[in-house]
């Protein structure tokens, strides 16, 4: 189901059911709840005859109605606010916040939080809780430091009108609608540079941390993050944040810039779009990386063994892979089992993260590569300064 095209393709919805997997036998404080909305946009020559009630019992009814055959599956996700100081200031992520003490789980979590930022009922009757896809431990300065665990839960909206959005101004300065075959599209794909400086110089404070800025800039250059522009075809904006046209309240004019998907949000979507039957969500992503050419070189041929074995496990252990291998287009649009509700049922083993997977050992090599690369050009550096110190003494 990704277009007109190919209006028989089956979508697969493989997760699991709300369930808090187990986290490699660490217990984290932060759980930061994430939302993967869907909705299928019809086709114009594709109409639905009525719009009165689309209240549908389960998924495979939803998937087996005409104009979703002939729709376009589309993704929702959000701009968040300019905010000082806010690490994720102007980010496009996908709907949803941290877990307070009042939510009973990540789940009721994550309904609260998409209630709250964009006005969208995920309780209503017509919204299907497809489940949930793998947790996934964040870190930082290069993943050394656990941050907090993402648990990303899927909600499929089944009318065919777009939902309308009152966005929470703070919060959330724009949400868009963004087709799903735009985010497999390799035209869409690019690149989005980071200040390492501005991630490792944190460990230092006063009068040293413009210095170790200064050096590690000037050594590293910046981090080069894969990534994917955004085509929305329906954007809601908010009117009443502080980056709204000029951007005066919070040192903006971010409403202008590209909307792109990196970093963090990019690797929970490429793992839903892997579960998308020939979608090989991961086979335009790439792995972090240096703008210094030296940096860059040492970095590839260090990791070069890494990536291979990572790749190879990561396709050999996909579960949408395996789904794939079981496919019977002809009985079933969704290869799913669902539970009494109409939902998705949780598969026999927990599913893994392909982006972790891929990143597994990957910043332990980073790390020796960059210190390699800063030893190197110091050897260098006082080979030429020895060299020419023998030749002025030589005279």
């Amino acid at each position: 189901m990704l277009g007109a095209s190919s209006p028989t393709t089956p979508l697969y919805l493989p997760f699991t059911r709300k369930s808090e997997g187990a986290r490699g036998g660490k217990v984290f404080s932060i759980d930061q709840s994430l939302i993967v909305t869907l909705q299928v946009q019809p086709h114009p020559s594709h109409l639905p005859t009525s719009n009165d009630n689309y209240q549908v019992g389960g998924l495979s009814e939803f998937f087996e109605q005409p104009w979703v055959k002939r729709g376009d599956p589309e993704c929702l996700f959000i701009k968040r606010a300019a905010r000082k100081g806010d690490r994720w200031t102007s980010h496009v992520a996908l709907p949803g916040g941290k877990r307070d003490e009042k939510d009973e789980d990540d789940h009721r979590a994550a309904v609260r939080e998409c209630l709250e930022e964009v006005g969208l009922d995920l309780d209503n009757g017509m919204i299907i809780d497809c489940g949930k896809l793998p947790d996934r431990v964040v870190t930082t300065s290069w993943g050394t430091v656990p941050l907090m665990v993402l648990c990303p839960f899927v909600f499929l909206y089944t009318s065919p009108t777009a939902p309308s959005f009152t966005l929470q101004p703070t919060e959330v300065a724009s949400a868009h609608w963004v087709p799903i075959r735009t985010l497999i599209s390799p035209t869409f794909r690019t690149v989005q540079t980071c200040d390492v400086s501005d991630r490792l110089s944190r460990r230092f404070s006063g009068p040293l941390e413009p210095i170790v800025r200064w050096g590690l800039r000037a050594n590293l250059g910046q981090m080069e993050f894969s990534a994917v522009r955004l085509w929305p075809s329906i954007s809601v904006f908010s009117s009443f944040g502080g980056d709204f046209l000029d951007g005066t309240e919070a040192g903006g004019r971010s409403w202008d810039r590209p909307l792109l998907l990196w970093g963090l949000t990019l690797g929970v979507v490429t793992d839903f779009l892997e579960m998308l039957p020939h979608g090989e969500g991961a086979a335009g992503w790439k792995y972090p990386t240096f703008t210094s050419w030296d940096v860059r070189s040492v970095v590839w041929l260090m990791t070069r063994e890494l990536r291979k074995r990572n790749w190879e496990t990561a396709r050999g252990g996909s579960l949408g892979k395996a789904l794939r291998e079981r496919e019977d287009a002809e009985s079933s649009l969704v290869l799913v089992k669902e539970d009494g509700n109409g939902t998705a049922d949780a598969p026999r083993s927990e599913p893994t993260s392909t982006v972790k997977v891929l990143l597994e050992g990957y910043y332990d090599v980073v790390r020796k590569a960059v210190w390699i690369t800063l030893c190197g050009r110091a050897v260098i550096a006082s080979a030429a300064a020895g060299a020419v110190a023998w030749r002025y003494t030589r005279r």
